[in-house]
């Protein structure tokens, strides 16, 4: 009996050294893929709001709008072909269809918005999806978004508002206050 105790404890070391080594490579691979989505949307975000800035600088809402129109897409492309990862900003509430949330996004948009409204911790989420790695991180509307993304009448101006309807006629991504969930990052890693 004192055989087999030794026997059963020797092979649950072995089978509980045999697992560190995948669970360290396992952390490793998502502080990877953490790591990198965290600087894929750093830079992204400051690409997009620096132009959005700069068309501030040189005009109004209105130049910023028509620039955002006409330019986020192609920057994200850039990016996303830079990268070679793809690259979206997703909204249950989207401006524009592309940025429509699919099941996955909803799920995730409704986690972070409770975690958001409990006041827990917003870090990133990996979704492993056949043979790709997700990474999700949440948008929070702050001051300047409500230019284009709060409420019609009382952030958004009229005119302004009338340019959102003519460049996105079936826009929903408005009536936002500071510190809301406006949407998701996602960004799409090839496994390794």
């Amino acid at each position: 009996m004192k055989y087999i105790m030794y026997l059963l404890s020797f092979i649950f070391l072995l089978m509980a050294c045999s697992k560190a080594p995948q669970e360290q490579a396992v952390e490793k691979i998502d502080s990877t893929y953490l790591s990198q989505g965290n600087k894929i949307v750093k830079i992204s975000f400051e690409t997009i709001s620096g132009e959005l800035q700069k068309a501030l600088a040189n005009g109004s809402i209105e130049s910023a709008l028509r620039y955002c129109n006409v330019n986020a897409y192609p920057i994200t492309d850039s990016l996303a072909t830079s990268f070679q990862v793809s690259i979206k900003r997703l909204s249950d509430k989207n401006r524009n269809l592309r940025n429509k949330t699919d099941k996955m996004g909803d799920f995730m948009m409704k986690g972070f918005g409770i975690d958001l409204s409990e006041g827990n911790d917003l870090s990133p989420k990996l979704v492993l999806k056949d043979d790709s790695v997700i990474f999700y991180k949440p948008i929070i509307t702050q001051a300047l978004c409500l230019n284009c993304h709060g409420v019609p009448g009382k952030d958004i101006t009229f005119s302004n508002d009338s340019l959102i309807q003519a460049l996105y006629p079936r826009d929903k991504a408005v009536g936002y206050q500071v510190n809301q969930l406006r949407g998701l990052w996602r960004i799409g890693f090839k496994k390794i």
